[in-house]
């Protein structure tokens, strides 16, 4: 049987609501999925016997926290470790004696254990949970899941924000906990993000492989980094690093979850405070000599997903502030994360007209998935942990 009929069966029992079977996979397009995840999450019948990852769970963690730069101050903040700790995510109470849970300690440790293994968590336990990276975080955001010994799992576009070699280790964590017997019930975006399916194949001609340059040599610099050291959570994200962008220059940065390219994106706009110690230059300013901050953000429009996150907008709403005249510089950090199909096609082309309609404007875009790169980004630069 074709991994076509196979998916058509799927579709067929989530359209009638049945519930995924042990061992079973069931997937379908994120928008016809979510009525019936909605349902099923509020069934009393199945409460303690289901649990799910989606954006919106992601958003409420985030949103505990209250403001948008908090990530670039985690110290004394709440670490992986903490959060995927059995009181954490069994919300022990230490002031109530005699709960009852549904697993004893030793049995929880055992399971954090092979979860952590199983999703190559280990290398964070230490990391403050808030300055993980948008696809880093969902990761410990499924280990929670899971560590809740769920029959049933859910998985509400569980590849948004992963790059692609994580996205292809998701689809074997997904068949490794069928194997287990396991159920899990996901929605997708892409075709290639469910199960089975082949990677995938990119529908536009690959980017140009560049390190500097772009518009023009002796087009006016808009940002100007010398020479940046910086560690973050105990990891050297950049060594001596190096780079000009010019007026017109489209940007795209791309590269493993957690390798750096939000935290330069924060660098630049000033969200990071590390960016008052290093030498950074925006529109020919560097920070903190006599420079105020909101004087360099009115010239930058910027969106993603880390801004839907805390702010709870939606992704089409900030890409539309982001493109309003009078900003010289566009930071765009997965501005499509989250959009319909509909929706993206839509946004590709609005960001590519305004683009062409404003030449003199800078633009960088991250994003993990070559169809996600619209024109005339022509300018890339990759990002290895």
């Amino acid at each position: 049987m074709s991994l076509k009929d196979v998916m058509s069966m799927r579709r067929n029992k989530l359209m009638r609501g049945d519930l995924p079977k042990p061992g079973e996979v069931l997937a379908l397009r994120e928008d016809r999925a979510r009525p019936l995840f909605d349902k099923w999450l509020r069934d009393e019948n199945l409460s303690g016997k289901i649990a799910a990852l989606s954006f919106a769970q992601h958003s409420a963690m985030v949103q505990q926290v209250g403001w948008l730069q908090a990530r670039w101050h985690e110290d004394g903040e709440l670490t992986v470790s903490q959060f995927l700790s059995f009181d954490s995510v069994w919300e022990v109470n230490p002031f109530e004696v005699g709960a009852r849970r549904p697993m004893t300690r030793k049995a929880f440790a055992q399971l954090r254990e092979r979860t952590l293994r199983l999703l190559d968590l280990r290398r964070l336990a230490k990391r403050a949970f808030i300055a993980l990276s948008n696809g880093e975080m969902r990761r410990v955001l499924l280990a929670r899941a899971l560590l809740k010994a769920p029959e049933i799992l859910i998985l509400d576009d569980p590849a948004a924000g992963l790059d692609p070699v994580q996205r292809e280790k998701l689809k074997d964590i997904i068949l490794a906990l069928c194997r287990r017997g396991m159920a899990v019930a996901m929605s997708y975006r892409h075709p290639d993000e469910v199960p089975g399916a082949d990677p995938a194949k990119p529908r536009v001609a690959p980017l140009p492989a560049m390190r500097n340059g772009g518009a023009s040599s002796v087009s006016r610099p808009v940002v100007e980094i010398s020479n940046l050291t910086l560690m973050l959570g105990g990891c050297k994200l950049f060594d001596g690093f190096s780079w000009t962008v010019r007026e017109g220059e489209r940007w795209v940065l791309r590269g493993e979850n957690g390798s750096g390219k939000s935290t330069l994106l924060s660098l630049i706009s000033g969200d990071n405070p590390f960016a008052y110690a290093c030498d950074i230059k925006v529109f020919g300013k560097v920070r903190g000599k006599g420079v105020a901050l909101a004087d360099v953000r009115r010239r930058i429009g910027m969106a993603g997903a880390e801004m839907q996150a805390y702010l709870g907008k939606p992704p089409m709403e900030l890409l539309d502030e982001a493109l309003t005249s009078g900003h010289d510089l566009l930071l765009l950090d997965e501005p499509f994360m989250n959009m319909s199909e509909r929706e993206r096609v839509l946004a590709k082309r609005k960001l590519s007209e305004y683009l062409r309609g404003n030449p003199k404007v800078a633009a960088i875009l991250v994003s993990h998935r070559q169809d996600d790169i619209p024109p005339p980004f022509d300018l890339v630069m990759e990002f290895k942990i």
